[in-house]
C-alpha cells in the first residue's frame, strides 16, 4: 500500500480538519499560510476546503492554530473581545437589538432585505470611518463562483448587495487586508468571523487593521450541487447562466424568491419554499450542524432578516410595506454602538426597538442549545466533533419517558442531514436527488419534523456553570 505523504497524516496542517468533515470553508488558512502552499477549492462533496502542495508546506503549523473549524475557544474570545460572558446564552452579548430598514431607496430596493449592512458600509466609507470593506459576491466571469474583494466606493459596495448562500472563502482577504494601506470594514458569516479573530493573535497587526466586523446571522450554508439541482428543475444548462441570486425582490418582494437570468435574457422566477426553504436540508454543509454561532456572536454588529410577527404588524401600521424589505440587527461591542448611534443620528435608518428573546428565536440562536443532538451524531458517524471549550447542554425534562423518547427521535430525524451531506459525495446520489420534487423534500421536513433537535429543547442553559463544568473536566 502506498504510504500517504506526511501532511495527511499529521494534525500539523488542516488536513486533518478537512478529513473530519469540521471545515467551515472560511479560507483563512490560505491566507495566513507563509509559504503559500494552500490554496481553496470546491470538493466532491460541493463544499470549499483548503488543498496543501506537498512540495512546499513544511508543516509549521499556523494554518491549524487559525482555523476555527476544529476548535474556537468561546469563553476565551467572549473576554477578550466582549469582556464577559453572555448573559443571553442563545444570542450572545449585546448592548441593543433593532429592527430597522435603509431610508436609502436605492439601497433598499436593491437589497434582499432591509438594507442595513450596504447602508451601514457605505455610510462608514463615506465618514471616513473606513478606508474600504471587504465584501464578497459572485464573480463577473462566472456567476456561479464566489469572489471576495475590498470596496472603495459606494458603487462597488452595491455590486456586492445580496447574501450568496453558499460557502465562501471570504476570509482569505486576511493577505490583501495585511498588504494594503488603510482601516476595513469585513463582512462575513460566523466561522469566517472567528477564522480572523484565530488570525489576529497570530499577526496583531490584522486586528489593526480591521475597524468593523459586519457579521451576518446564518443558519447554515448550501453545498455547490444544489445548483446542479436547481438548474435540472428549470432545464438551465450550467454554462448558460448569467446571474444567480438566491433571493430577489424583483418578483414579489421581501421575503424574496430565487431569481435566475441566463445569457439569453430569460428570467426565471422559483419561489421561496421551492428553492431554498423546501430543498435546504438536503443541501446543507455537514459542518454547519455543528455551529454555535447563528447569531454571530464574535461581530461588531450582526444583521439578518426579521422574522418577528409582532414587528411586522407594528412597522405596517406605521404605514410601511413589509415587501420592501426589513431587517433586524443586533449591537455587540462598543465601536459598533458608536457606529449605529451615529447612524440613527443622522437619520439614515428607520428603527425600532426589540427585545433579545424575539430576535434569538427569529435568527435561529436557539440552536446552540441542541447542539449536543449533532456531536453525538458525528461521534456515532466517525467523523469531527469541534471544540469550544463550553456546553450547551438543554435542561432536563421531568418527565423522563417523553424526554427519553424525544431524544431518540431527534437523534433519528437529524441524522438525514449526514445522509445527505455525505451520499452528495456520489455522482449516481446526486443524479438521483435531481429527479426528486422538491415537494416530497417538504414532505419529508414535515414528516422528519424539521429542526426538531433544537426547537424541542428549553433554551435556558447556563453558560456560566458549563464553561466550569468543562474547566474541570479538562483538569
Amino acid at each position: 500500500m502506498k504510504k500517504k505523504p506526511s501532511y495527511l497524516q499529521s494534525q500539523n496542517t488542516v488536513q486533518f480538519v478537512v478529513d473530519s468533515h469540521l471545515c467551515t470553508s472560511c479560507g483563512i488558512c490560505a491566507a495566513i499560510c507563509p509559504l503559500s502552499s494552500i490554496t481553496m477549492h470546491v470538493n466532491s462533496y460541493g463544499i470549499y476546503v483548503p488543498v496543501i502542495d506537498a512540495e512546499t508546506c513544511t508543516e509549521c503549523g499556523i494554518c491549524v492554530r487559525s482555523c476555527p473549524g476544529h476548535e474556537f475557544n468561546y469563553t476565551y474570545y467572549h473576554k477578550k473581545i466582549h469582556h464577559r460572558l453572555p448573559e443571553h446564552a442563545g444570542l450572545g452579548p449585546y448592548f441593543d437589538c433593532y429592527v430597522a430598514y435603509t431610508n436609502d431607496n436605492e439601497i433598499l430596493e436593491k437589497s434582499q432585505s432591509g438594507g442595513l449592512v450596504t447602508t451601514v458600509l457605505v455610510y462608514c466609507l463615506e465618514k471616513g470611518l473606513v478606508d474600504g470593506a471587504v465584501v464578497s459576491k459572485w464573480s463577473d466571469d462566472n456567476p456561479l463562483v464566489p469572489e471576495t474583494y475590498i470596496a472603495r466606493t459606494r458603487e462597488e459596495i452595491l455590486r456586492a448587495v445580496g447574501s450568496i448562500y453558499n460557502s465562501v472563502p471570504a476570509a482569505q482577504s486576511a493577505a490583501e487586508i495585511l498588504n494594503t494601506e488603510g482601516r476595513f470594514a469585513f463582512v462575513g458569516t460566523s466561522c469566517q468571523i472567528q477564522g480572523m479573530r484565530k488570525a489576529e493573535e497570530l499577526y496583531p497587526k490584522l486586528s489593526d487593521k480591521i475597524a468593523l466586523y459586519l457579521g451576518l446571522h446564518c443558519l447554515g450554508v448550501f453545498t455547490y450541487h444544489f445548483h446542479d439541482q436547481i438548474f435540472h428543475k428549470i432545464g438551465l444548462e450550467r454554462d448558460k447562466v448569467k446571474r444567480f441570486r438566491h433571493r430577489d425582490k424583483a418578483w414579489r418582494g421581501w421575503p424574496c424568491d430565487m431569481r435566475i437570468t441566463d445569457i439569453e435574457g430569460n428570467t426565471y422566477d422559483i419561489a421561496a419554499w421551492n428553492s431554498r426553504l423546501k430543498p435546504r436540508p438536503f443541501f446543507t454543509n455537514w459542518r454547519c450542524q455543528l455551529c454555535f454561532d447563528k447569531a454571530n456572536e464574535f461581530s461588531d454588529i450582526s444583521f439578518g432578516d426579521c422574522r418577528i410577527p409582532a414587528m411586522h404588524k407594528v412597522i405596517q401600521q406605521d404605514g410601511y410595506t413589509l415587501e420592501r424589505g426589513l431587517s433586524e440587527f443586533v449591537v455587540r461591542t462598543a465601536r459598533g454602538e458608536r457606529v449605529v448611534n451615529s447612524l440613527i443620528k443622522d437619520g439614515n435608518i428607520t428603527f425600532y426597538a426589540a427585545d433579545a428573546d424575539s430576535l434569538t428565536k427569529s435568527i435561529g440562536a436557539e440552536k446552540k442549545i441542541g447542539i449536543k443532538t449533532f456531536f453525538v451524531l458525528a461521534r456515532l458517524f466517525n467523523v469531527g466533533v469541534p471544540k469550544y471549550g463550553v456546553l450547551f447542554s438543554p435542561v432536563q425534562r421531568s418527565n423522563a419517558v417523553t424526554g427519553f423518547l424525544i431524544d431518540k427521535w431527534t437523534k433519528i430525524s437529524s441524522s438525514r442531514y449526514w445522509f445527505f451531506y455525505y451520499g452528495a459525495h456520489y455522482n449516481l446520489f446526486r443524479k438521483i436527488m435531481m429527479h426528486i420534487p422538491h415537494r416530497l423534500f417538504g414532505l419529508a421536513n414535515l414528516l422528519l419534523d424539521r429542526n426538531v433537535e433544537w426547537r424541542t429543547h428549553r433554551s435556558d442553559a447556563n453558560v456560566v456553570l458549563h464553561e466550569q463544568e468543562a474547566s474541570a473536566e479538562k483538569e
